[in-house]
């Protein structure tokens, strides 16, 4: 199960869609009028020399005379992109051949049949027949020779039946991963066609794929059937409304389904047909993009390194070890031999999002935010800010044999360059704050980038920033425990952090670290993996040795010949200073009104769960379901996160884990004459239909994307009315939005049950969806502790994170209790 905090920007797009407009017409709403800034920004392109960095630049001045100079080496390092794109491309479209088998195969074919004498079958048997009617078609070629003649048409028949092979494995592949029954099946009891599907699948899925090479297998996100998606809506609902409200649901659902719906569901399954996913291009434009609401809490999230484990108490060299562990991992992906996730080993999952997990930056836009990711740069370089101070630090430097990656003791040395130069020189006041308008409301950040950052230094050095691989923060004061670690990596300072760029690494003093990650284009559980692939390497690689030392080779290691990294600058004009300080205000109230806290649990663990034959996931949802009855004493929909990466361009999907029966159990928890085995058989139906629904969520037979999906359409073609069930369904709030954090998505690398147990992670967490709900992000690291991320506002006078805490703690023993008294009565 997945950890992502989709929910927060899902749930606040939802709630709120009845203010969008449809999908061809939707534009922000601007303070001031656009086309005056448009013109204006244009006027002073126009007016001020400007140099767009890149293969060919253009450099103009003032007085209308251009130059326009080529990098070669640039435009070298893109002709090679292209090839090697290219060479990746067949090979994704052949696999499982490889071009050199394919080559291989078609020459071996060739040789065989030029050199058979011309009675042979080879040469005059039916398929020669075949091919020499199909050669006479063109006339030309009767004028080749014959052996030239052959060797090209069993070239080309050679050719074609290899192919053909690649196309029948795939789509056999795609036909065999369209059955999801293995979802459902009781645990231990395999059935022998499942056991003949998986076999047949392993043997297609090949032995070490690339990173794309399944992505043609996969079959597209499914619409499910209008019926079920709103039955299984208004069972989710039924606990939570009154008698009255729920009936009024109902009949409006029958109305929606006759009148409407019918016609919304045909064109999504028409989408359906001509697009790989129909979702996946709506879900990031409609849940982020076009949100005018700042990401900073309201979207990003953060992930924790191991909380009991510091390979070294040196901030640089920790910031090393994981800079040169984060380039590794960079370079799987771009040349593309990282492996695929596979479910079991066997099913492959949807690898999109890694495309842009490195070398992209979110922009914001006056109608809306893009996307950009920057192709692999000849420079291949970070960017790192201390107090307020921006370097760019390239990874890549040319010595006499050519180009190389810095060493670990060089990178090392320049964090320690960068340390020095900025606690000398911190940035000054408000220039060390220009980071604060990333954290601002999208629409001003849009405007305030297109007036200030269009031309000269500015523009330079804003390049330099988005267009790095990925940042890196040197922290400088290190937090006092948990809580406070957990609200460093998700705001900082309010002014330091890019909450755009897509990856933020973030260390500290005592050599602690953690992420902080930008949401819109890809979800966590792709930026977790990421992250335990770096922490385990570090062990796995050795590169640093005790708490108190350097990285290996530090006493040996030089820079006199590297450049020093590049201190970055920015010319503040007075509008733009008030700007800075408007968004930095702005960001300090958010923060102030955040209410984060971490539970560590270590009564116990998964260890007694799983002896109790239960999902860990549906035992923490009915927990934080009796814990929130016990801390506001109302039921609450409950918003829980759910992966869909079965499917090609998968995202996620809600599992709506408030139900009758959970609503039954709680019921019976909280009700003091309640016998323990009434309550115990309860939790057992609950947890029962709540795997269920996780199951049916990952398998794409959830509710709210459809639901998403309709009101789309609804507001498309403008049939939407805020009375409606689609406009009434999708304003519900999510009161309560969970998710479970992953942990070992990189088994092999390390074994967080046994020798590795110190390094595991507490996971990460996000900030709440509704302003009276709560932001759970919960894990199950291993057998012995459980870890639980909550979020709150301050404002709220429903909520308080730190109660809540406590109530989650007791309701985890509350249940396990009853589970072991009800054990003792049956001589368990």
């Amino acid at each position: 199960s997945p950890f992502t905090a989709s929910q927060r920007s899902c749930a606040r797009t939802l709630f709120s869609l009845a203010a969008l407009c449809p999908p061809t017409a939707h534009h922000r709403k601007d303070s001031q009028g656009p086309v005056a800034m448009a013109e204006a920004a244009a006027g002073a392109r126009l007016d001020a020399a400007f140099n767009v960095r890149g293969d060919v630049a253009l450099h103009g001045d003032r007085d209308g005379n251009y130059t326009i100079t080529v990098n070669p080496q640039r435009l070298l390092r893109k002709f090679y992109r292209s090839l090697f794109r290219l060479n990746r491309k067949i090979q994704n479209t052949i696999w499982p051949f490889t071009p050199g088998l394919w080559a291989l195969g078609c020459s071996g074919f060739v040789a065989r049949v030029v050199t058979a004498p011309s009675t042979s079958w080879w040469r005059s048997g039916s398929l020669a027949n075949f091919l020499w009617k199909v050669d006479s078609a063109f006339p030309w070629q009767k004028r080749l020779p014959t052996n030239l003649r052959v060797a090209w048409l069993s070239f080309t028949a050679t050719a074609i039946g290899l192919l053909g092979i690649s196309v029948v494995q795939r789509s056999l592949m795609r036909l065999l991963l369209n059955y999801h029954g293995h979802m459902f099946l009781t645990r231990g009891k395999v059935p022998l066609h499942v056991k003949l599907w998986s076999g047949v699948l392993k043997v297609l899925g090949g032995t070490h794929p690339s990173l794309y090479n399944f992505q043609g297998c996969l079959p597209t996100v499914p619409v499910p059937p209008l019926k079920q998606t709103c039955d299984k809506f208004l069972r989710s609902v039924k606990p939570l409304l009154e008698d009255d409200k729920y009936k009024e649901m109902e009949e409006k659902c029958k109305e929606f389904i006759a009148k409407d719906g019918w016609k919304c569901q045909l064109y999504l399954k028409f989408r359906a047909m001509y697009k790989r996913s129909w979702l996946w291009d709506w879900w990031e434009t409609y849940v982020y993009l076009k949100g005018e609401d700042p990401i900073m809490i309201n979207s990003n999230y953060y992930i924790m390194d191991g909380y009991q484990w510091t390979p070294t108490k040196h901030q640089a060299a920790r910031t090393a070890s994981l800079v040169l562990e984060a380039d590794g991992f960079k370079k799987l992906i771009d040349y593309e031999q990282l492996e695929p996730v596979r479910q079991g080993g066997v099913i492959p999952w949807c690898m999109k999002q890694y495309e842009r997990l490195f070398d992209t930056t979110r922009v914001p836009g006056r109608s809306g935010d893009t996307i950009e990711h920057y192709d692999v740069d000849l420079e291949r370089y970070i960017a790192v800010c201390r107090k307020g101070v921006w370097y760019k630090v390239p990874l890549l430097i040319k010595d006499k044999k050519g180009y190389r990656s810095l060493t670990l003791p060089e990178l090392e040395k320049q964090f320690e360059r960068i340390i020095k130069d900025a606690d000398a020189k911190p940035a000054p006041e408000n220039e060390n704050a220009i980071a604060a308008l990333t954290g601002w409301r999208r629409n001003w950040w849009a405007e305030v980038r297109e007036r200030e950052f269009d031309r000269g230094v500015n523009d330079f050095s804003l390049t330099m920033v988005e267009r790095a691989a990925f940042h890196v923060h040197l922290a400088s004061e290190n937090p006092k425990d948990l809580d406070e670690q957990a609200r460093m990596l998700m705001h900082g300072d309010g002014k330091s952090l890019w909450f755009d760029k897509s990856v933020t690494l973030i260390t500290f003093p005592n050599g602690k670290a953690g992420l902080m990650c930008e949401h819109s284009y890809a979800d966590a559980l792709t930026n977790a993996h990421m992250w335990e692939w770096l922490m385990s390497g570090e062990a796995m690689h050795g590169h640093l040795t005790g708490p108190d030392t350097h990285t290996k080779g530090y006493n040996e290691c030089t820079v006199d010949q590297i450049r020093e990294p590049q201190r970055l600058k920015w010319n503040l004009t007075a509008e733009l200073t008030e700007s800075i300080k408007a968004a930095y205000k702005h960001n300090l109230e958010a923060i102030a009104n955040l209410d984060l806290t971490i539970l560590q649990f270590e009564d116990w663990g998964k260890g007694f769960v799983k002896k109790a034959r239960c999902s860990p996931d549906a035992f923490a949802q009915l927990a934080m379901q009796l814990a929130y009855r016990m801390d506001t004493g109302r039921k609450a929909l409950v918003y829980e996160a759910s992966v869909t990466r079965f499917f090609s361009h998968g995202r996620t999907e809600t599992v709506r884990s408030l139900t009758v029966e959970s609503k039954a159990f709680v019921d019976a928890m909280v009700d003091p004459k309640a016998t323990n085995a009434d309550r115990v058989a309860k939790f057992r139906a609950a947890a029962e239909v709540h795997s269920d629904l996780y199951k049916n969520a990952m398998v794409g037979q959830g509710v709210d994307r459809h639901l998403f999906g309709l009101y789309l359409v609804m507001r498309g073609f403008k049939w939407a009315k805020d009375d409606d069930f689609i406009s009434q369904a999708i304003r519900i709030p999510w009161t309560l939005s969970t998710s479970q954090s992953p942990q070992n998505q990189t088994q092999g690398r390390w074994d967080p049950n046994g020798k590795d147990a110190k390094m595991i992670s507490p996971g990460g967490g996000f900030g709440p969806v509704d302003k009276d709900g709560y932001g759970v992000s919960y894990m199950f690291p291993n057998d012995n502790v459980i870890f639980a991320h909550i979020s709150s506002k301050k404002s709220s006078d429903s909520t308080d994170s730190s109660r809540f805490k406590g109530n989650i703690a007791k309701a985890l023993n509350m249940i396990k209790a009853s589970i072991e008294e009800d054990f003792k009565s049956k001589g368990k």
